[in-house]
């Protein structure tokens, strides 16, 4: 796998807490204050302590005890809070869908800003979007800055690419790299028997291509047998559990030995048959602080609700119960399984589709710490980005979420949301 040399030495020290006298602090620096802080590395949550933020990134956490503020620091009260970092989706989808709609029509820079806010009005932080994004995207990505705008941190993929041949892999490869994209992505699936397979001298291919231009590649799959292959051919990232056969110990040993993670999506299931009949979270309030009410209302609509039934729908609910085993299999074997969901394609709800999955880890055997761990340092070393996200740790961006309840005693607490801040700035909720 493509990885940059990180020096941990930083992560596996923290906290290295500022000592002593408040003259020896910035006077530009935002202090929060009497919270309960953890920081997403292997160090435990401080209880009291304070988060000090200066122009945009973390300055230093620091327990109160130790915490002399000068006159000149802004301070914010966080008593009886918890401060954690921003969270991850490690695979979503933006700007491809609006509402029930898809296609040229609804692209635009304005629908991507909307659903990078409302991802981040429920945590989310930072979107790795993986595949047929439109080109607004990569627009929004290089021009907009997510603290001032109050959306998540975008990374992207642009197409997946479909080449027919080794030789035109290479040339889409090449053309796709005309964006600057952070990832490629490809499938390799047969769409249950509907179209051709991707071969592996073509998948192999692309996977050569992409990393001539050093970026990493994720693959779609849903056979074991298609997952070793392009773990045979060096793939950056497997996306989705696999969903045909149990999970073996060739696969884990691969996955381990070149240390590659998985996004099982196991939202992206129930998205193709839940809709059959009306959802439990079409109750939830906190699935309706931010949902469209049209929306629900249209998948409630019997032609609507009959799209999601026959052999696809019977598929995937069939499946769904050994993507969770596998899922578990490779998390209990140590394989990094990272939060990833699918969301944004119609009916997948960007921002309450992440704590769903987040609450189906839960719930197939995965404790609080270690899901918490899935959805923010875990994510960002995986996706290559923990240079900038995933802990809080000095200079890294000031992207945290504040919390009224413990995530640490139950993962659906992440849903005590008070308030969300991108690079220092707090989200409009």
């Amino acid at each position: 796998m493509i990885r940059s040399i990180k020096l941990f030495c930083l992560i596996l020290c923290f906290p290295i807490f500022v000592q002593g006298c408040g003259d020896d602090l910035p006077d530009d620096l935002i202090a929060y204050t009497n919270a309960t802080i953890w920081t997403g590395t292997d160090q435990p949550s401080i209880e009291n302590a304070a988060l000090l933020i200066r122009n945009g990134t973390v300055f230093d956490v620091v327990p109160m005890t130790e915490l002399d503020l000068p006159d000149t620091v802004e301070e914010i009260d966080m008593s009886d809070r918890y401060i954690i970092p921003g969270l991850i989706n490690a695979h979503g989808h933006v700007g491809i869908a609006r509402g029930l709609e898809t296609g040229p029509s609804i692209h635009s820079e304005q629908n991507v800003l909307d659903q990078l806010q409302l991802y981040a009005r429920y945590g989310i932080t930072t979107v790795v979007s993986l595949g047929d994004e439109p080109p607004e995207a990569f627009t929004v990505r290089d021009n907009y800055n997510p603290g001032d705008h109050g959306t998540a941190r975008l990374f992207m993929s642009g197409p997946v690419l479909s080449p027919s041949s080794p030789q035109a892999a290479f040339e889409d490869v090449s053309e796709l790299m005309q964006h600057n994209p952070d990832w490629t992505k490809i499938r390799v699936d047969d769409n249950l028997g509907r179209s051709q397979k991707m071969s592996p001298e073509v998948y192999r291919a692309v996977i050569e291509a992409s990393h001539e231009h050093e970026i990493p590649l994720a693959a779609h799959i849903v056979a074991l047998e298609d997952a070793k292959g392009l773990l045979e051919a060096n793939v950056d990232l497997i996306a989705h559990s696999v969903r045909d056969e149990p999970a073996d110990s060739e696969l884990i040993d691969m996955m381990l030995e070149r240390d590659i993670c998985i996004t099982p999506t196991l939202t992206r299931e129930i998205s193709v048959f839940i809709y059959s009949e009306r959802p439990d979270f079409f109750d939830d309030p906190f699935f309706l602080r931010y949902a469209d009410s049209d929306v629900i209302d249209q998948l409630q609509e019997p032609e609507v609700k009959q799209r999601y039934t026959g052999t696809t729908a019977d598929y995937y609910r069939e499946a769904l119960p050994l993507a969770k085993e596998n899922m578990m299999a490779l998390h209990n074997a140590g394989i990094r399984v990272i939060l990833g969901t699918d969301s944004g394609p119609p009916a997948r709800f960007q921002g309450y589709f992440e704590h769903l999955e987040m609450e189906m880890m839960q719930e197939a055997g995965m404790i609080p710490g270690e899901i918490l761990l899935s959805a923010t340092r875990y994510a960002a070393e995986c996706m290559l980005i923990d240079d900038r996200v995933g802990t809080l740790v000095p200079d890294k961006h000031a992207d945290f979420i504040v919390l009224t309840e413990n995530p640490f005693s139950d993962i659906q607490n992440l849903r005590s949301i008070e308030a969300v801040y991108i690079g220092g700035n707090q989200v409009e909720m």
